[in-house]
């Protein structure tokens, strides 16, 4: 049946009319020598069309770039009806299905005549060709697509994969996805994998020739027999490292009561399933370590946990591989059970290989643009919620990540489905995080005044992105808002030239870092418990969004001093108890009302707004930090007047005690109109604290 959906696009056949017959379509018949199988996979127009040897194979070895503008491209066209394709669509056929489901119901596609006579007699240009594969060194990253175009729009264009031992498979080069986790066949093509990222890509940090493991790992030599090894720090030795969500208590942990009996066996039935699952993986891929934070971390002993916190950064850099538990939303899930079959619209169609019209074998194109499904369905794993696991990742030069729907592997330079299971490549940042720049141990210092402006933005992005995805996931206890991002900080700060990092924020680089904000609809009530002063982003819940990067800036404040307090001196990335910011600046008064922000005139002496003319100017944004009662009375910070934009961006101030403190309680950006640059650094300046 078709698409009910494609009824606002397609109407009803005309009642009486008869199908149109099309003149243009080829005169060879249907093709002989082959399967009832194969033949019921397309329709008899499709046969005597598209798939004629000939003109199958001008679309296969035409591979190009798929653009309905580029003359170049080889393609073969077809003349048919949408009413024709309807008709088979319903009678089986993969191909008019597949236009069919691709169609756009919000588009026209320009039908001069009543819309009836458009889809069921007008004839419409088919167009059809494919793309090219795309490999990094000996890795596939993108499978071959088809394309197809209705007169000139484009209709779609898809991935390709057939099986292994299909006749196809010597020309189609992707396959369908992993979905056997437990498997060490699945095991021994992720090692691949790692063998190809060692071998072939030249970016991508090779291992140590000399690790040395973490205080504690889990000896995996007899998966049905694990035990607690203590290595004292100084054993040289490979392990692999597990990053999973907690998701509930795990009763059975690491403390001081149980340590000594889990030095010499730690029973099976004591761990939780993904604790289980990480052990056969270690076991299946030939390793004997494993380091997992609940049973390596003393877990009721505060200092182990403030000291073995400290050596995560390392712990995960130095790992060969790390297992990520993506898909377990629990410990006690686990992550090896089989993956269902994607909920995808998968078409099989015939193919015609080379050797020749009666060597058919078949492909299967996913209707799937941009490979969207299995971005979607990882970024919506269980794994992206939780803040540590996004250091865990980052940390970690390569990964095993255990999605709902396959297994992939992740380097520094791909992240690529097992098995040559690939799709599409794209870069749509609202799919998953980019991390296309992170500063590696031994990687030289990163000196602005010798990069380029656009290396030092593209670094500063690359950190806004890290903020914004991190504080969109969730940290089980709030005192650990900074702590669980510090090994992510200190990496930046080996290369990355930005100043002090204070509280999340870089000291050389305030004025672009003070201007985070919460975009409408995103706030939360302000937490209870301390965790970072008013400016950081650390101080509210929820997901924050940096301002955006201009070239030219005018600051209009002075930073005279910075301090914070670390909460603990093994974590100077982590914690803090108390900090503040002494600036230089000339506030201005404002109004904060329920229907918007209203800056008053820029006061030329001390005293209170009432005392100063009131003339009134709705700030265009602004945006609060949370949910609590603000007002009316407040004060703007200027930060820096954006010169290309002609804009005034700063902070929203309360009075925090007596004296010159305050804290900020909100951002604002104006298209300003009502003061200017001159102005602003005309008024009288003063020192605050901003807590």
């Amino acid at each position: 049946m078709s698409d009910p959906g494609l009824q606002t696009c397609i109407p009803q056949q005309p009642p009486g009319s008869d199908q149109p017959v099309d003149d243009d379509a080829p005169s060879s018949g249907p093709v002989t020598n082959t399967s009832d199988a194969v033949l019921s996979l397309v329709c008899d127009n499709c046969w005597n069309s598209l798939f004629v040897y000939d003109s199958f194979r001008e679309i296969w070895e035409g591979q190009g770039i798929l653009s309905v503008r580029d003359s170049a491209l080889k393609s073969f066209t077809y003349r048919s009806t949408w009413g024709r394709i309807d008709m088979s669509s319903q009678n089986g056929c993969g191909w008019c299905s597949l236009l069919l489901g691709s169609v756009d119901p919000t588009r026209h596609y320009d039908y001069s005549e009543d819309r009836s006579t458009f889809f069921w007699t007008k004839s419409i240009n088919v167009r059809v060709a494919s793309a090219a594969p795309q490999h990094n060194g000996k890795t596939l990253i993108s499978s071959q697509l088809v394309g197809a175009w209705v007169n000139d729009y484009e209709l779609f264009n898809y991935p390709v994969y057939t099986t292994s031992d299909d006749l196809a498979a010597s020309e189609v080069v992707a396959r369908d996805r992993v979905l056997q986790m437990r498997s060490v066949e699945t095991c021994n093509l992720a090692l691949r994998h790692r063998a190809t990222c060692l071998s072939d890509h030249q970016i991508c940090p090779k291992p140590s020739t000399n690790p040395i493991l973490p205080t504690r790992v889990i000896d995996c030599t007899d998966p049905e027999k694990p035990r607690l090894y203590v290595t004292g720090g100084n054993v040289h030795e490979p392990y692999l490292a597990l990053s999973y969500v907690w998701g509930e208590d795990q009763p059975n942990k690491t403390t001081q009561h149980n340590i000594d009996a889990y030095k010499n066996a730690i029973p099976v039935d004591l761990l939780p399933q993904t604790a289980k699952d990480a052990i056969w993986v270690t076991h299946a891929c030939g390793q004997k370590y494993l380091w997992i934070d609940a049973f390596c971390i003393i877990q009721d002993s505060r200092e182990d946990k403030r000291r073995e916190i400290a050596q995560i950064p390392r712990i995960f850099a130095g790992a060969l591989f790390t297992i990520i538990a993506a898909r377990a939303s629990k410990a006690s899930e686990g992550f090896l059970h089989d993956c269902p079959p994607p909920s995808l619209t998968i078409r099989r169609l015939p193919f015609f290989c080379k050797a020749g019209p009666s060597a058919i074998g078949t492909m299967y194109v996913e209707q799937d643009a941009l490979g969207k499904y299995d971005d979607d369905r990882d970024v919506h794993d269980p794994v992206h919620k939780r803040a540590w696991c996004l250091e865990e990742r980052l940390l970690s030069t390569r990964a095993l990540v255990y999605t709902s729907n396959t297994l992939r592997f992740h380097c520094p330079l791909i992240r690529v489905n097992l098995g040559d299971a690939v799709r599409q490549i794209h870069d749509l940042s609202d799919h998953r995080l980019s991390i296309n720049w992170l500063p590696g141990p031994g990687d030289e210092l990163f000196d602005p005044n010798e990069s380029s402006v656009f290396d030092d933005n593209r670094s500063t992005t690359l950190w806004d992105n890290i903020v914004h995805n991190y504080t969109g996931r969730t940290v089980t206890h709030a005192e650990d808002k900074l702590i669980a991002l510090a090994g992510v900080a200190e990496r930046f700060s080996v290369r990355w030239k930005k100043g002090a990092y204070i509280a999340g924020l870089w000291s050389d680089n305030l004025s672009h870092d003070l201007l985070w904000y919460k975009q409408d609809g995103e706030q939360l009530p302000r937490s209870a418990i301390y965790n970072a002063p008013s400016w950081s982003w650390a101080s509210v819940d929820g997901p924050v969004v940096a301002a955006r990067m201009y070239p030219i800036e005018t600051p209009l404040y002075k930073l005279e001093d910075q301090q914070v307090t670390l909460a603990s001196q093994l974590l100077p990335f982590g914690a803090v108890t108390a900090g503040h910011l002494v600036i230089n600046v000339a506030l201005l008064w404002a109004v904060w009302r329920n229907d918007g922000l209203y800056a008053l005139a820029p006061r030329t002496s001390s005293g209170a707004p009432e005392d100063q003319p009131q003339t009134e100017s709705k700030i265009y944004y602004a945006w609060p930090d949370t949910t609590e009662v603000i007002g009316p009375d407040v004060l703007l910070l200027p930060i820096c007047w954006r010169a290309k934009a002609e804009e005034l961006v700063g902070l929203i101030l309360v009075p925090a005690g007596e004296g010159a403190r305050y804290r900020r309680v909100g951002c604002f950006r104006d298209f300003c109109k009502w003061t200017s640059t001159e102005e602003i650094l005309k008024l009288e300046t003063q020192d605050i604290f901003l807590v």
